[in-house]
């Protein structure tokens, strides 16, 4: 496991983990925020900084999916898809460490059905909407 993945978004109780929204506790978003900027000095893996107009178009796409009134598994195609989008502009853009956040976080969330995929899909949108508030205006 890489130093940006996470295995969930809950604790044991089913509670959204606060250091995920928060600039406080051990992997709290400015410490995600920092791990997606790092540049860890790999020549085959380049890492730019990922600017904030960047992560506003990633974040935009997804309240759209995220808004929308279509099924479950039409909502999953579309987060696949945003995944793909993100592994492209990895490529073009060499935001690698972006795109290990975000796979990670869309898979946790299309691995989940029913109740608990719009669980998972809530807690997805607080986390990416903290991860925005909190980046830096470069």
């Amino acid at each position: 496991m890489n130093s940006l993945e996470i295995k969930t978004f809950f604790d044991s109780k089913g509670n959204l983990l606060p250091e995920l929204i928060s600039d406080s506790g051990k992997g709290n978003i400015i410490e995600i925020i920092e791990k997606i900027r790092e540049n860890i000095g790999n020549q085959n893996y380049r890492n730019e900084k990922l600017n904030i107009n960047q992560l506003r178009k990633f974040y935009d796409t997804f309240l759209k999916i995220y808004n929308t009134k279509v099924e479950e598994k039409e909502k999953k195609i579309q987060l696949i898809m945003l995944k793909a989008n993100a592994q492209y502009s990895a490529k073009r853009l060499h935001t690698n460490r972006f795109n290990e956040f975000l796979s990670n976080r869309i898979n946790l969330v299309v691995s989940q059905n029913g109740e608990s995929f719009q669980k998972y899909l809530k807690a997805f949108k607080l986390h990416f909407e903290a991860l925005v508030a909190y980046y830096p205006k470069n």
